[in-house]
């Protein structure tokens, strides 16, 4: 039917090149552009997103165990 090295015409050239990506450095590629881009994701409203960007401190104090109780 089709050479596996030649896209049939009814594949637009754009998709035909991303179908030849890999996918390991597909998803990386993204991840990176969001990030450098600082832009809210469709998904999330600009509060939800910001929530999850702040880096959160943690308390050695609430870190520790509660004492046992007494018997």
């Amino acid at each position: 039917m089709y050479d596996r090295n030649e896209f049939p015409d009814d594949v637009p050239v754009p998709d035909a090149a991303e179908q030849q990506r890999p996918t390991a450095d597909s998803l990386a590629e993204e991840e990176l552009a969001a990030e450098e881009a600082g832009d809210v994701p469709l998904e999330a409203n600009a509060s939800d997103w910001q929530e999850q960007q702040q880096t959160v401190l943690i308390d050695p104090e609430m870190e520790e165990p509660d004492p046992p109780p007494d018997s």
